[in-house]
């Protein structure tokens, strides 16, 4: 019985020994690891020449225990190689062992990302690369950068940036189609910023991608930054490409129907892969038929649902039990870029079951708002109050059930409006003027009311309100490029200096912060050098954001990475900006949105905003403080 005993506990001895073998562990005690692992040594080291092509394998040894099961994912072989990458591991080393000999006179880069952690899950801050070549020299193309987010500029972390090499045409143009594999890989340090050394000496295509599936490939729905520029030059000792990676969703098809769901004879549900907007809200645009007998049923009104961004809900005359279809096109719903949907038909079949849902008060609008100690809600000068409801009402019931007065009770008059067919603005004929006061009321159910919902809204004086004023330039920003690349250099600057870019006007956002008053975000377009007003601020902090509207839809374009779209030119204000009550605020400097251009060493740059026609409007002093 003993011996069987001790067997036993010698075989869980042996398999707990096996266990740390397969992937040991620094002892636990002490102080948090927070330091990441590194390369402590490698074989071949890093910038050895004349390697054997015949070299059978990659030893690295790390300083410190690493998670095994996260190099796979994390180490890269460039240029790459037939086959797959086995490991044997020892200890803190891994022999990388090469299924095919290496190519003769190639610079060869082993990279290992930010994937990679330690025993203690702590991960690299950035990406290690270490290079060796079969040939007498080892390349020395560099090329850096910087990713952030369009939004405010904030830098993006653990992205992956692909390399591939740009055509040898002498112009400035992507590779079309994109190459299966980059040539090139690393990714985002801590502060958005990725560099790219031992690069063969030759113009690139630089994708950053958030890669979530690892198939290192930018995929439909992921994160994409398409380059600034469609050939950068990688030269020893460049520089920083100066302006940045801005990575976004590039939404570029069409909304398409997912499920079409009756809920009763009176009411369908319309379901897409996306969220949705109502391009008309019009009942008679819909086309229901009843497939089985022919006759049309007549749509009776169209809202989005309030509890899903991707549905839309059509009510109904009554429908039989039968198969029904509506005809969708573009005219009838868009994606919220404005997206027409792609055509289809829905399809379903109508329950016997007769509509239960009641029309019911939610809230009022702007639903935001806070009251000031009177109970009263502000209203800016352009902002309607209003009202919203579950479902859309019936425009008689909605009258019958709305009463607008003045604050003595006497009905004013007014008009309705809605986007989504839930939610409906009040306009006042006349409109409300400054410290003018109205009271608006919502009836429970219509007939009569058991409960009455009552809110007073008043139009706020310009004497609470200030302005926020500056100028937008557009700024030829150049990345110098070393002698080797002149003559591209010059072929690049040319075909990217569209004349469509002179033409073009600036956006300017305005996006409130912290303000006294709820305050939705503005924008404005205008010349390049043109001054830009934003009035009737309530008191607060506000940022700002312009881009070149080189397409004239009047909102900001990330481009795509195939076929290739260059985004359109980006800058942020520096920090927020205060609004004061009665007084015009100057931004203490010009918004400059930078445009890249390629120029070689002995060229004279431009002068900033060299092509921005002059502003004559704009006030002598564009730096002074404010002005009442």
């Amino acid at each position: 019985m003993f011996s069987a005993w001790l067997r036993a506990v010698l075989v869980l001895a042996a398999a707990a020994l096996l266990v740390q073998c397969a992937n040991p562990v620094a002892p636990s005690g002490g102080p948090r690891d927070t330091t990441p692992p590194s390369v402590a040594s490698s074989r071949p080291t890093s910038d050895t020449v004349n390697v054997p092509t015949e070299t059978q394998s990659i030893r690295l040894t790390f300083s410190e225990y690493v998670e095994r099961s996260t190099l796979p994912e994390a180490v890269s072989l460039t240029p790459s190689v037939e086959g797959r990458l086995r490991f044997d591991w020892s200890g803190r080393t891994v022999r990388i062992e090469l299924p095919t000999t290496l190519r003769d006179s190639t610079t060869y880069i082993v990279s290992l990302s930010t994937d990679l952690t330690d025993a203690h899950g702590v991960s690299l801050e950035e990406p290690i690369a270490l290079a060796f070549a079969t040939g007498p020299r080892i390349n020395q193309g560099e090329l850096a950068g910087r990713v952030v987010t369009p939004r405010r500029g904030d830098a993006q972390s653990g992205v992956d940036v692909f390399a591939y090499a740009a055509p040898d045409t002498g112009a400035a143009r992507a590779p079309d189609p994109l190459p299966e594999q980059p040539a090139y890989r690393t990714q985002t340090g801590e502060e958005g910023r990725f560099s790219f050394d031992y690069l063969r000496e030759q113009r690139y295509y630089v994708v950053a991608v958030r890669d979530n599936n690892r198939n290192r490939r930018p995929d439909p729905g992921e994160a994409v930054a398409p380059p600034p520029h469609p050939a950068l030059p990688a030269d020893s000792g460049a520089a920083e490409v100066p302006v940045p990676w801005l990575l976004t969703r590039i939404d570029t098809t069409a909304p398409a129907l997912q499920q079409a769901t009756a809920r009763s004879r009176q009411r369908l549900r319309l379901s897409f892969n996306e969220p949705v907007r109502l391009a008309t809200r019009r009942p008679e645009a819909w086309t229901l038929r009843d497939s089985t007998a022919g006759p049309r049923v007549p749509v009776t009104a169209v809202y989005a649902a309030p509890d899903r961004a991707n549905t839309i809900v059509l009510r109904t005359e009554p429908m039989d039990s039968t198969r029904h279809e509506v005809a969708l096109g573009p005219a009838l719903v868009t994606d919220t870029l404005g997206q027409p949907l792609r055509p289809d038909t829905a399809r379903f079949r109508a329950p016997p079951q007769e509509d239960t849902v009641q029309t019911r008060f939610r809230t009022f609008v702007p639903a935001e708002a806070s009251p000031d100690t009177a109970d009263v809600y502000p209203l800016l000068p352009g902002t309607a109050p209003g009202v919203r409801f579950n479902q859309a009402p019936d425009s008689a019931e909605l009258r019958e059930r709305l009463f607008v007065g003045d604050t003595t009770g006497a009905a004013r008059s007014y008009t309705l409006s809605s986007d989504d067919g839930r939610t409906y603005r009040l306009s006042m004929d006349p409109p409300l003027g400054p410290g003018e006061g109205i009271e608006v009321r919502v009836a429970a159910r219509p007939g009569g009311p058991d409960t009455t919902y009552q809110r007073r809204f008043y139009r706020v004086s310009s004497r609470r309100l200030g302005a926020l004023e500056g100028r937008v330039l557009r700024s030829d920003t150049t990345l110098r490029v070393a002698a080797p690349e002149r003559a591209s250099a010059r072929a690049a600057r040319d075909t990217t200096s569209a004349p469509a870019d002179s033409a073009a006007e600036m956006l300017v956002e305005l996006r409130p912060g912290d303000t006294a008053l709820p305050v939705d975000s503005r924008r404005q377009t205008g010349a390049a050098g043109s001054t830009f007003v934003f009035r009737r601020l309530p008191e607060g902090a506000y940022r700002f954001r312009a881009a070149l509207d080189r397409n004239g839809n009047e909102r900001w374009d990330g481009g795509q990475v195939q076929p290739y779209e260059p985004p359109e030119p980006l800058t942020w204000s520096s920090g927020p900006t205060e609004a004061r009550p009665r007084w015009t605020t100057v931004l203490p400097g010009p918004l400059r949105v930078p445009l890249l251009r390629l120029a070689p060493p002995d060229t004279t740059a431009d002068a900033p905003n060299a092509a921005a026609p002059r502003d004559t409007t704009a006030p002598a002093d564009t730096t002074a403080p404010g002005r009442p």
